[in-house]
């Protein structure tokens, strides 16, 4: 129970805590984050971009957990754990590159 805990802590701090902080209260806001294609700013587009990485990393963490190796780094949430991380250092990557790639279409969008 305390791993799952710990991994809930891990994810969701990689991507609802910057939304917090950015977003405040403002439920419109976190609804456009959320949605495909509702960012407006590139503060909200870098939210989208680092959460969505974050829990895909964390998806992908999760496929050598069934197989046969018996690896101490097997053991649920490690590699679960270490997915989120990689898929958060990843989103931080890629999203000033998106954003520099598309920053005509997030001024218009903004507009």
């Amino acid at each position: 129970v305390t791993e799952t805990f710990l991994f809930a802590v891990l994810l969701s701090t990689f991507t609802t805590l910057q939304c917090l902080c950015l977003l405040g209260p403002n439920i419109q806001a976190w609804i456009r984050v959320f949605s495909k294609n509702g960012a407006m700013s590139i503060w909200e587009s870098s939210l989208q971009i680092t959460s969505v990485c974050s829990v895909l990393g964390a998806w992908f963490g999760a496929f050598p957990i069934p197989l046969d190796w018996d690896r101490p780094w097997q053991v649920w949430p490690i590699s679960c754990s270490l997915g989120a991380t990689f898929g958060y250092m990843a989103g931080l990557i890629i999203a000033p590159l998106w954003i520099h790639w598309n920053r005509k279409q997030l001024t218009y969008k903004s507009r």
